[in-house]
């Protein structure tokens, strides 16, 4: 009766640890505390001393409110895999110590052990440190040191081409707005090489500027609709900068490099040359062509 009475209570024992690791919506109990789930077996091979991991992964705060994703942004997180280091890293890092690649899971890590032990940071605000969050992960590739340095330099010309790419597109845009603006005004422009279009109203009559001579100019800036969002006039205020120094953006650089001393001219500046994807704050939105109507008052010589 006693071998009969230890072999039940061994079972019983052994189904209330079942109970306790494997929760009714499937997900099963970490050793740290955390729970997880294993969407897909991937059948990859398990992760290895000093090989990098490349992962998606989507971090919601508890069920539903997205944190971020990295899937959205289409690149994938890179984690290189050190036994010990991860060890130390909290719960998320024991969670994925879990899988192999190819594997997709889905993994709820207490807050407070994520970003202060995991991300070794602050909780952001409004964030409960005694709630969990949920971080789905799916593991795409294992690399090794050489392999990983090779994606790594393919992925930055990618990038750098993509954005080159954007960068000359937008600069097309541009141009064709600035030139239907042009025809419907009755006006001709002159060209520059880089997509700057200008009109002479006062050709004036001394040198241009060099590289690295100081100019003092008058400007009025505008939108092609008219709006104007800045004036060296209105204040009595001729701004002065150092042609080449990169003080000031790049249309202007090459704008006032064309103007002889006394000449007033109207440049046309592409976006990329103005104020870019940011913009200027309120006063000019991302990737909008401005105006400038400059007045070359000085030109201090360099070395001068």
């Amino acid at each position: 009766m006693r071998i009969i009475s230890n072999h039940i209570t061994i079972m019983l024992s052994f189904l209330v640890v079942s109970i306790y690791s494997c929760t009714s919506d499937g997900f099963k109990q970490g050793e740290t505390g955390y729970q997880y789930k294993i969407v897909r077996n991937g059948d990859g091979p398990v992760f290895e001393n000093n090989q990098y991991i490349l992962m998606y992964m989507d971090y919601y705060y508890e069920d539903d409110s997205l944190l971020f994703s990295w899937t959205e942004k289409k690149t994938p997180v890179i984690l290189q895999y050190i036994d010990t280091l991860w060890e130390s890293r909290g719960q998320i890092y024991h969670g994925l110590k879990k899988l192999n690649v190819g594997d997709s899971a889905i993994f709820k890590v207490n807050c407070s052990n994520l970003y202060e032990i995991a991300f070794n940071t602050n909780i952001p605000y409004g964030l409960n440190p005694f709630s969990y969050i949920t971080v789905e992960i799916g593991i795409a590739r294992m690399l090794d040191p050489t392999e990983f340095r090779i994606w790594q330099a393919n992925l930055f010309k990618t990038r750098r081409e993509q954005i080159q790419k954007k960068k000359e597109q937008q600069l097309l845009e541009d141009i064709s707005l600035i030139d239907i603006y042009l025809e419907e005004q009755g006006l001709i422009g002159m060209e520059l090489e880089s997509g700057i279009r200008y009109i002479v109203r006062d050709k004036g009559s001394g040198k241009k500027p060099e590289q690295g001579d100081q100019v003092l100019i008058h400007f009025i800036g505008y939108l092609l609709d008219g709006t104007q969002f800045d004036s060296s006039y209105d204040r009595n205020d001729p701004h002065e900068f150092t042609l080449g120094s990169r003080s000031v953006i790049p249309g202007w650089e090459q704008s006032v490099a064309e103007m002889p001393l006394g000449s007033k001219i109207t440049f046309y500046i592409p976006s990329g040359l103005a104020y870019g994807e940011k913009g200027l704050g309120d006063m000019v939105e991302p990737n909008t062509v401005v105006v400038f109507d400059f007045e070359l008052l000085d030109i201090k010589k360099k070395g001068n």
